[in-house]
């Protein structure tokens, strides 16, 4: 009975959020790996861990985004899992129901409280003006 009432609690919530748009998603991807391509390896070190995917995920937002695809580098390298795991990030932290792509943007870019951090910003600007611009590439179908 608990699971049953705790499924609906998270529907109801899941529902209540503003969607993320495929042009927001398409721009933060963009954004992220210069024109939206899969890196080449798909996974790399930066400074700050191993980092995957168009997106740029590492491997504590993987685990956030639900473990999809088996592992984090299998994940990274695969399109689909790619756009599911930052779906699935963005829906576990971004509550609110009038969230915008700025706000999807920042949490994505940010963490948990991405979005009302002031280091977000510049990663905001830039998916802004993709969109403004148009100048994004939809990931593969």
């Amino acid at each position: 009975m608990l699971k049953i009432v705790l499924s609906i609690v998270v529907a109801l919530a899941c529902a209540a959020t503003a969607e993320l748009t495929d042009d927001c998603l398409a721009c933060m991807c963009y954004v992220s790996s210069a024109g939206c391509v899969m890196p080449d390896p798909p996974c790399h070190q930066e400074s700050w861990g191993v980092v995957c995917s168009p997106w740029g995920f590492t491997e504590p937002y993987w685990k956030d985004g639900g473990r999809l695809g088996g592992d984090f580098q299998t994940c990274g390298a695969d399109w689909d899992c790619s756009e599911a795991t930052v779906r699935g990030y963005l829906a576990r932290y971004v509550i609110d129901s009038s969230a915008t792509c700025e706000t999807y943007a920042r949490v994505h870019i940010g963490g948990p409280q991405g979005a009302s951090a002031s280091y977000t910003l510049d990663y905001w600007y830039d998916v802004r003006d993709c969109l403004d611009n148009g100048s994004f590439t939809p990931p593969p179908a």
